[in-house]
């Protein structure tokens, strides 16, 4: 018991000491949770689309770069016609700039429409 009672003000002591060392690379976690999104708009023929980040498959090309394979819910207007879509389609990230390229299946005229464009990333 006289032992512990010893070994406990040390190790704590070192915990202390250890602590207050400062390093000045950047420190990575290796875990982080949060919330991204992203609001853009996409150009096509006869076609403009209103974007919201859906989820994506990013790979991280840096700190700055990132390219994903995204799905964008978005409000498509075809004809003067506005109809909620699902669009997918490549997506680069430069900081909090995205192009985006949207790809939409459109039923009335069997075919996938085209898009492309430009959102900004929030955090």
């Amino acid at each position: 018991m006289k032992h512990l009672a010893t070994l406990i003000p040390v190790l704590l002591t070192g915990q202390i000491l250890f602590a207050q060392t400062s390093d000045t690379t950047r420190h990575r976690r290796p875990f982080s949770v949060g919330l991204e999104g992203m609001a853009g708009v996409s150009f096509g023929d006869k076609t403009v689309a209103f974007n919201v980040g859906g989820p994506h498959l990013k790979l991280k090309l840096g700190f700055s770069w990132s390219v994903a394979l995204a799905a964008f819910p978005s409000l498509l207007i075809v004809d003067r016609k506005a109809e909620p879509r699902l669009g997918i389609g490549p997506r680069l990230d430069y900081r909090n700039l995205v192009l985006i390229v949207p790809a939409f299946f459109h039923n009335k005229t069997d075919r996938w429409i085209w898009t492309a464009g430009v959102g900004y990333k929030f955090h």
